[in-house]
């Protein structure tokens, strides 16, 4: 239940994404004129970089020019969620202005990247191209954001790196001639993060299928003088159903042969797009079209580059590798944690766990190291942020201790993670040690009488767990960090409701030992219900929960298209 749930999330945002985002003259030209005083309206798009817009002065002469990230940038996930910049450029394509016009991002971590001056300020001044070298170059990022404001670079190079490829036919297919592969197609929109790829709906937003231009990815296919840009639509199973010729450089008169070969155009219909990806592109897949031979070579092999292209950019590495990349990303104190996580774990599945190493010294260390150091406690804001946009590539520490959280209680029936590896716990654990309860009489008293009424409320954490997913499910602009208090062990990006559950969770915790973990911590719940034990076979009320939560999303997923 918990993973269809998180399929469901996951396929509705995704389906969400192929929404075109807004046009940047929709926005109030003074979010253009803090960068550009002179820029007083809009003009055409812009020759110089794909995507973006003119800025014009009072005698309609161009002064600059902005664009955004998304959907390029779409893909690209920081703590939680993707980011959307607007940047703002002069006539020499400087960077004079750059801001957030919107993030699915965690709020706190948002927040405090928009007020990093110093963050923001390092852009300006830099020219597109040296941007595009970002990945060599020892850019800042914000202090307790650090997932973020990396995503932000990450969001801005994919951009410029994306559509900025250069290409000898700029112009983008246009709709009557995705209406001759689609004779039914009213609307078009860009897919994120491949611009080579267009998705086709007809007039009442239901889609048809998909197609794929040739150009940039095959423009170094030479046929008998030049490139030629094609088009091949393929239906929402993959299959080819239609061909066409945008525009050549190559001879004219040879590309009109091959539009007038009708078995040349039915030669890719009924071909998956698996099949044209894995054809050799060394070779043409076809004879040729006699009197234009090379030129018809060119335009086929041309198409088999281009899947393989576009192939290549869906298909994810193996697992080997990204483990191999995500080990080598890390530096020391990552290392550090990771060493903490390996102490935890064994300490967990030994006698270590009641030995004062294992009571005083490694709370001690999760708490300052993990906690307050590195803020790797897990939570429901990270884990319905992953299930809507997916695990970002910076997070190896946090996936390394979330994989542990729930595989250790699923398969063995030991909650490491809340007995040994979470921040608040360990704070927990080390006041339980710390105020002796048997000494003073009126503790002892207050706990006689909080711990039956606590008691009462053991369905607490359940609650604020289902609310949690379907705050997620539905989309409400309710930011899930409110609901917990591990924020607090980041205090320059906490929110003021995190604070305000850390302190009274605490302090409750410190009348009745664990009363967090045990009556508020909805985290805690869920990997107690996922436990091994002689019992876990039974359907529980628990069950029955999920299962709702599940039917919920799957009709939420369905209703958004994300399975058509």
């Amino acid at each position: 239940m918990f993973s269809g749930i998180m399929i469901c999330l996951f396929c509705s945002h995704t389906a969400s994404l192929k929404l075109p985002p807004a046009s940047l003259t929709t926005l109030p030209l003074v979010t253009f004129q803090h960068a550009l005083p002179q820029a007083v309206r809009f003009g055409s798009q812009s020759s110089q970089v794909r995507g973006a817009i003119e800025l014009l002065d009072p005698f309609g002469e161009t002064v600059g020019l902005c664009f955004q990230t998304s959907p390029a940038s779409d893909t690209v996930i920081g703590f939680s969620g993707s980011s959307n910049l607007l940047i703002i450029c002069d006539i020499s394509k400087t960077i004079c202005g750059i801001e957030l016009l919107s993030s699915g991002d965690t709020r706190d971590h948002v927040s405090v990247v928009r007020n990093d001056n110093a963050f923001w300020s390092q852009f300006i001044g830099k020219t597109l191209e040296e941007l595009k070298q970002m990945p060599n170059q020892p850019y800042l990022t914000t202090a307790g954001a650090t997932l973020t404001s990396l995503a932000m670079i990450e969001a801005l190079n994919e951009r410029l790196g994306e559509k900025n490829r250069t290409t000898r036919f700029p112009d983008k297919p246009t709709l009557e001639e995705i209406q001759k592969i689609f004779p039914k197609a009213m609307q078009l929109r860009p897919d994120a993060g491949d611009s080579s790829i267009m998705n086709v709906y007809d007039h009442a937003g239901i889609p048809l299928g998909w197609t794929l231009r040739t150009s940039p990815g095959a423009d170094s296919v030479i046929g008998y003088q030049g490139p030629t840009d094609s088009l091949i639509g393929f239906d929402s199973t993959g299959t080819a159903v239609g061909f066409s010729i945008r525009k050549t450089f190559d001879n004219e008169p040879y590309v009109s042969y091959v539009r007038d070969d009708t078995s040349f155009r039915k030669y890719f219909i009924g071909q998956t797009f698996e099949e044209l990806a894995s054809a050799d592109k060394e070779r043409s897949p076809t004879e040729g079209v006699s009197g234009a031979t090379m030129t018809s070579q060119a335009i086929a092999q041309a198409i088999i580059v281009a899947s393989q292209s576009a192939s290549e950019r869906r298909q994810q590495r193996s697992f080997i590798q990204n483990i191999v990349s995500r080990a080598q990303s890390l530096n020391a104190p990552q290392w550090g944690a990771v060493l903490i996580m390996s102490i935890g774990l064994i300490i967990g599945y030994t006698r270590f766990r009641g030995h004062w190493v294992g009571r005083i010294v490694l709370p001690l260390f999760v708490l300052t190291y993990l906690g307050f150091g590195a803020g790797a406690l897990l939570s429901q804001a990270q884990l319905w942020g992953w299930a809507l946009h997916g695990i970002p590539q910076g997070a190896t520490v946090l996936l390394l201790l979330s994989l542990l959280a729930v595989v250790s209680p699923a398969t063995t029936g030991k909650n490491v993670y809340c007995n040994q590896l979470c921040a608040h716990g360990a704070a927990q654990q080390l006041l339980k040690i710390t105020i002796p309860n048997q000494r003073l009489r009126f503790l002892t008293r207050t706990q006689k009488t909080l711990g039956p009424l606590l008691q009462h409320v053991w369905w607490f954490p359940w609650m604020l767990f289902v609310v949690c997913a379907l705050i997620s499910i539905f989309d409400l602009k309710f930011s899930l960090v409110d609901a917990e208090p591990f924020d607090a062990y980041l205090p320059t990006i906490a929110g003021t409701s995190a604070i305000v559950i850390f302190i009274v969770s605490l302090a409750i915790s410190s009348l009745s030992p664990m009363a967090y973990c045990r009556y508020g911590c909805p985290t805690g719940a869920m990997l107690r219900y996922v436990r091994l034990h002689r019992r876990s076979g039974r359907i529980t009320w628990q069950d029955a929960v999920l299962c709702g939560c599940f039917f919920v999303s799957l009709g939420v997923a369905v209703s958004s298209g994300a399975f058509t």
